[in-house]
């Protein structure tokens, strides 16, 4: 998993996103983008809950990619009532450690309960809103031909329930023709975001604050 810097808890100015001049617009296909996320158990008894697979679906949003690769931005948003929760055929594809499957009940108490009032709130916040702050290369343009994977770290805006913070992604990405492709994984703990990780029988059961993230994001040039 790479490692990041930490999220920063605070509260941000939410001005309007404006688009950097000069720079090519790329929109994000929902059909091919992804973010997935993985969540422990934890606790005294953590042998008896379970690991988790969570998967954000149908991404909106804009890519903006300017030749000053600094000048760039990247806005989405995550609709929270799309978020598939334990599929069986993403958990086995997830490896050994969520392998083991999940009944219908329990994927559906889990979905209720992470959209529920206590956690995402859905019926007041439907969407989760990521947005570019600065945008920093990390290799040398010299070396990097026509095509070549490049890699950059996105400080970004998390804009979740009424709270917002900043986390700091490490990013490949790579043009295709007109596609643009990017990758990569990142740590952060939902305490950060102002979410309170479930917990039962008084913080003996629980889900882990940490929370494991990889992401495909996948965006076609807008002429």
């Amino acid at each position: 998993m790479s490692a990041c810097q930490a999220p920063r808890s605070q509260h941000l100015d939410s001005t309007e996103f404006k688009p950097p001049p000069g720079a090519m617009r790329y929109a994000l296909d929902p059909e091919s983008s992804r973010i997935w996320l993985q969540l422990h158990a934890d606790g005294a008894l953590a042998r008896l809950g379970h690991t988790h697979v969570i998967v954000a679906r149908q991404l909106r949003g804009d890519a903006w990619l300017h030749p000053q690769l600094e000048r760039s931005a990247l806005e989405l948003a995550i609709p929270v009532d799309a978020l598939l929760v334990d599929d069986p055929r993403e958990r086995a594809a997830a490896g050994a450690e969520f392998a083991e499957p999940i009944d219908a009940e329990a994927r559906a108490g889990t979905r209720e309960h992470m959209l529920g009032e206590s956690q995402l709130d859905v019926a007041h916040y439907p969407s989760l809103t990521l947005r570019s702050l600065h945008v920093r290369p990390v290799d040398a343009a010299a070396n990097a031909g026509a095509g070549a994977a490049r890699a950059v770290v996105i400080e970004f805006q998390v804009t979740l329930r009424d709270h917002t913070a900043q986390l700091s992604v490490p990013v490949q990405w790579q043009l295709q023709g007109e596609q643009l492709r990017a990758t990569g994984a990142v740590e952060f703990k939902q305490s950060d975001l102002g979410i309170e990780a479930y917990s039962a029988l008084l913080g003996a059961l629980r889900v882990a604050d940490t929370v494991a993230a990889r992401f495909e994001i996948v965006a076609q040039r807008v002429r």
